[in-house]
């Protein structure tokens, strides 16, 4: 399976128990992007699934913009923060975002969210977003997106074509990942990102030019 919001939807009634980390472990990996917001700063958590990052973020006083391809995951997310401080929208990462231009204080890709591009030609989808992470980043606003580090897909997932891997979830769904070289990604996306490390592998960081 690798369409994305197909697979989100099959997983999201089991996400939390099976994929997700607790809330202590997801704490601990944002603060070091929660110490560089600011009350009141528009923050994009692109692929939020079942929003584990939004009590983090609304405890910080920041409005969060939630984007997710798959309905299932942004209902179990509507749980999770029940305020007017953030909003859940949903959206095809590789299409044009429900956002105006440069609204964006910070954007978010957590988790390895951007593992599972169409199969067709995910190198395109990669640049798709980041074009529109240009578009709607403010210039000098915060990008971090978190990167599977091939090392770890070679000993953890079963290996296919190129850089594709598949782990197979209990009940049978098909999870199927791309992992090349971060560095690649990153220069896909058109972005200039430090890649450091973070509790899923890599995370690049660093400040987006803007429009």
């Amino acid at each position: 399976m690798t369409d994305p919001a197909a697979l989100f939807d099959a997983l999201a009634a089991r996400y939390e128990r099976s994929f997700a980390p607790s809330h202590r472990d997801t704490a601990r990996d944002l603060a070091p992007i929660l110490e560089r917001l600011r009350p009141g700063d528009v923050v994009v958590d692109a692929g939020c699934g079942t929003g584990r990052a939004f009590p983090h973020l609304v405890a910080r006083d920041v409005r969060v913009l939630g984007l997710d391809a798959s309905r299932s995951m942004l209902a179990q997310a509507a749980a999770r923060a029940s305020t007017d401080a953030v909003a859940r929208l949903r959206c095809d990462l590789a299409a044009r975002w429900p956002l105006r231009d440069g609204v964006a204080d910070a954007v978010l890709a957590l988790h390895a969210v951007l593992a599972h591009p169409p199969r067709a030609d995910p190198w395109a989808f990669f640049r798709a977003v980041g074009a529109e992470l240009a578009r709607v980043c403010r210039s000098g606003a915060l990008v971090a997106i978190d990167l599977p580090e091939p090392a770890w897909a070679r000993a953890s997932l079963e290996p296919l074509d190129g850089d594709w891997y598949r782990h197979v979830e209990p009940g049978g769904v098909a999870v199927e990942a791309f992992v090349p070289a971060p560095e690649r990604v990153v220069a896909a996306l058109g972005l200039e990102l430090a890649l450091l490390p973070c509790a899923t592998g890599l995370r690049a960081l660093g400040r987006a030019k803007g429009r």
